[in-house]
């Protein structure tokens, strides 16, 4: 059985190396002949494609706050964990709203200038005016969509027996340090390999290289994708369901996969990343995931690791 794992993980690396192989020979014919920076589907992806990372934190955070609550620690001890993690998942669900409106007025200012409706200057070195309602919707959104996830996980916590808040502790933990961790390999590759997008390079295609080109700090950051990699954090989620409720599991571990391939597709078809960047995010966080849960001793399907 583990021979049957090991091999289905080893196929999902191969076909991810067998992508990355065709980038480096074609990166610039397939970008030259599908992107579109107008395509509504890029600009979706591209819009609320960053929503898994802060929901993974978020979940963390609620899961420390429960298991204070039921907890034999002193009030301090509850007290300074409830202040920490209702500060850190408001913190967190406010930076993913934050964003999904950033890339939405972007959008909408694309529309009334006649731009393409997904262009934006993704390395933030464009001036951008904001509406007048986009800090109140912050504010609401933020506040509103905070209330409901701590609902929501209330009720999903609430059932949970002391073993089971001991095992998603670490869950959370290690969800923290799967987030965090390839968020960082990803941006100081960006900002190490300096490679120019596609939509960068639309009048002129000189400044292109190949992936394993490394041009230093240039303030070009197209390899690897964030986006994708970000996407595919969501391959975390089925961690926090119970290893006994496989089929969830599996369900979970498959939409995930489908939401991270679209991302990843989103991104070469708006012009953001060429086929090899987002091969790359898409493998770190793939990587760190697989890392982490080997650590837990946790598979995503819900087999043991012993099995």
């Amino acid at each position: 059985m583990n021979f049957i794992k090991e091999k289905r993980e080893l196929s999902i690396v191969a076909c991810l190396g067998i992508l990355l192989l065709i980038g480096g020979i074609w990166d610039k014919q397939i970008s030259q002949g599908i992107m579109n920076q107008g395509s509504l589907f890029g600009t979706f992806f591209q819009n609320y494609g960053l929503i898994f990372p802060g929901i993974i934190l978020f979940m963390s955070t609620q899961i420390f706050i429960y298991y204070a609550k039921k907890s034999n620690l002193p009030g301090f001890g509850k007290g300074s964990i409830y202040f920490i993690a209702i500060i850190a998942g408001l913190y967190q669900i406010w930076q993913m709203i934050k964003i999904m409106l950033f890339y939405t007025v972007t959008s909408l200012n694309n529309r009334q200038q006649n731009q393409p409706l997904g262009a934006a200057n993704n390395d933030g070195g464009g001036a951008m005016s904001f509406p007048n309602w986009f800090f109140p919707a912050l504010v609401i959104l933020s506040v509103l969509t905070f209330a409901v996830g701590c609902m929501l996980c209330n009720r999903w916590l609430k059932g949970k027996n002391r073993q089971e808040l001991n095992g998603l502790v670490l869950i959370g933990l290690g969800a923290i340090v799967a987030v965090y961790a390839a968020n960082t390999i990803v941006d100081v590759m960006k900002t190490f390999w300096g490679r120019f997008r596609p939509y960068e390079l639309q009048s002129n295609w000189a400044e292109y290289t190949n992936w394993w080109s490394i041009n230093g700090a240039n303030g070009h950051k197209s390899f690897p994708s964030g986006h994708s990699e970000q996407a595919w954090l969501a391959l975390y989620l089925p961690l926090f369901v119970d290893p006994l409720k496989k089929k969830k599991r599996q369900i979970i571990m498959i939409l995930a996969s489908v939401f991270g391939c679209f991302v990843a597709f989103s991104r070469v078809r708006i012009g953001a990343h060429f086929l090899s960047d987002v091969a790359v995010g898409s493998v770190i966080a793939i990587f760190v995931i697989y890392v982490v849960s080997r650590l837990l001793n946790q598979r995503l399907d819900g087999e043991s690791l012993s099995e």
